[in-house]
C-alpha cells in the first residue's frame, strides 16, 4: 500500500505543482475550518450528505501542528473519501489504527523528500522530526517507504 500512496501523493505534487496541504485542499476545492476542537481532538475530515468535503483543525495547534494536521487528514479525503468520523467512532480500534497509519504514511511523502537521509546525515530521527517538525512517527514512516527500516 505504500508504494501506492507515494505514487498518489507523486501525482499531487505533479500536477498542483505543490506539497502544501493547504494548497493541495484549495486545489481539490475541500474546505479546510481551523477552530477549537477542545483539548483532545486534533482535527478530522468530514464528507457532507451533498458531498462537501470538510478538514477541522483545532486552532489551538501551532503552525506547524496544523500543517502535520491538515496533511494527515487531507490522507484520509484522499485514501479513505468514504469513511465517515461515524465509522472510526462505532468500529474498533484495530480497524482505525489502519487509516490512521496510511494517512500518516501520506503525510510521511507529501511533506519529506526521498533525499531525507542525505539531508541529515548523522542525525537521529529525533533531531530530523524537529528539524522538520513532525513527529518522530512521520519520520519513521519514511525511512519505512525508502527501504531503510
Amino acid at each position: 500500500m505504500s508504494n501506492d500512496i507515494k505514487d498518489i501523493v507523486l501525482g499531487l505534487k505533479d500536477l498542483y505543482d505543490t506539497s502544501n496541504p493547504f494548497e493541495l485542499c484549495k486545489c481539490l476545492d475541500i474546505t479546510v475550518l481551523i477552530h477549537d476542537l477542545g483539548d483532545e481532538l486534533l482535527g478530522f475530515f468530514q464528507r457532507t450528505k451533498n458531498d462537501i468535503e470538510i478538514l477541522h483543525i483545532n486552532s489551538r495547534l501551532n503552525d506547524y501542528e496544523r500543517k502535520y494536521i491538515c496533511s494527515h487528514e487531507l490522507g484520509h479525503a484522499i485514501l479513505q473519501p468514504d469513511l465517515a468520523i461515524s465509522f472510526f467512532i462505532e468500529n474498533p480500534l484495530l480497524i482505525k489504527n489502519r487509516f490512521e497509519i496510511e494517512a500518516d504514511t501520506f503525510t510521511a511523502e507529501l511533506l519529506l523528500e526521498d533525499d531525507i537521509i542525505e539531508q541529515y546525515e548523522g542525525y537521529t530521527i529525533e533531531q530530523i522530526a524537529l528539524s522538520e517538525k513532525v513527529p518522530t512517527r512521520i519520520i519513521e514512516l519514511k525511512f519505512k517507504c525508502l527501504g531503510l527500516f
